[in-house]
């Protein structure tokens, strides 16, 4: 008994001093526990996204740029707690070389449109998916779900679950896509 005490022991102490698998899960501490990369992501969603302008986009459209893509509603709470530090997020990083995406999944783009101008959520795009797709497209495991793609438009980690954008950690991971 004492013996395998001891070999548990030891694989346990040898685990906790192995490095990341990968560079990503060097990240994945206090709000971005959840983070991970997947060895075999799904492509990035094809699909067209409206605005409540009736504006279109693509993801595609973005290529060039680091994307953080929040998938959320106005019903989920999770979401909407998450959004205030997405909007911050967004005001810090923000820019040519950055973007934060939100694509909500409300019944129509002009309830969450409405609800980002209620709260005074300013520097977020308010994109909608009509077509309810993205769940399956993105296989998307509930909302919230982050997903971060690189320059390529190459998903490089993604996120479920509400995390705290404005955090010291989220900027250092934003901060470290930014220099890939």
């Amino acid at each position: 008994m004492l013996l395998i005490g001891l070999v548990a022991a030891t694989i346990v102490i040898m685990q906790s001093c192995q490095g990341p698998k990968s560079a990503m899960e060097a990240y994945a501490v206090k709000s971005l526990k959840k983070l991970t990369a997947l060895e075999n992501p799904p492509a990035q969603p094809g699909m067209v996204f409206r605005n409540a302008d009736g504006d279109t986009t693509r993801l595609t459209a973005y290529r060039g740029k680091v994307v953080l893509v929040n998938a959320w509603a106005t019903w989920c709470p999770p979401c909407v707690a998450e959004m205030p530090s997405l909007n911050a997020l967004q005001t810090a990083k923000g820019g040519d070389d950055f973007q934060v995406i939100t694509i909500s999944l409300d019944r129509t783009a002009a309830e969450a449109a409405a609800w980002l101008d209620k709260k005074e959520l300013t520097a977020l795009e308010s994109w909608h998916d009509g077509t309810y797709q993205l769940n399956n497209a993105a296989a998307l495991p509930g909302l919230p779900t982050s997903i971060l793609y690189d320059r390529a438009g190459r998903e490089v980690a993604r996120i479920p679950g509400e995390v705290d954008w404005d955090s010291e950690e989220a900027a250092k991971l934003i901060d470290y896509l930014l220099s890939q």
